[in-house]
């Protein structure tokens, strides 16, 4: 089953010492963290925060591509993850027909802000992230930190 997401917050695997986007289902509580590199978590930043360009930036070209071929973005779907990585791809109508292009889910999550479309999870992929025997007291407080929606922070004022 497919569950559509919302990008949440940005955060930093520390232990890896890499980017990470926060996904968050819509109408629950649960979340998933994708590693992404550096360079790809500027360009989802810039996209995020409405950054305007000179020049396209990847994710736009690619974009760009698809559309002045006669294709259109439908979705993005984080299909998969295992130890090492996450597994993505980009479902693209092509005239009556639908391409699924497998992808880096930093790619297919850039797509997805440059081109407007939802970003999916397969429920298989919560259950694989969140499937553990025995959290330890760390790695409870780090997932629950990775489910607050930062955006909440500006309705309050420091005294």
């Amino acid at each position: 089953m497919l569950l559509q997401v919302e990008i949440t917050s940005f955060a930093v695997d520390n232990q890896r010492g890499m980017p990470l986007i926060i996904l968050k289902e819509y109408g629950g509580e649960r979340t998933v963290a994708v590693p992404i590199g550096p360079l790809e978590a500027s360009a989802i930043a810039m996209h995020s925060l409405e950054v305007q360009t000179n020049k396209p930036l990847t994710i736009d070209l690619v974009r760009i591509a698809i559309e002045q071929l006669g294709g259109s973005i439908m979705r993005i779907v984080i299909s998969d993850v295992t130890e090492q990585s996450f597994s993505a791809s980009i479902h693209v109508t092509a005239g009556s027909s639908i391409k699924v292009i497998e992808c880096r889910p930093c790619d297919a999550i850039g797509l997805a802000l440059s081109s407007g479309c939802s970003i999916f999870v397969r429920d298989a992929v919560f259950s694989k992230v969140n499937s553990g025997i025995e959290l330890s007291e760390e790695e409870q407080l780090r997932r629950h930190i990775r489910s607050i929606d930062t955006t909440e922070f500006g309705r309050f004022v420091l005294e």
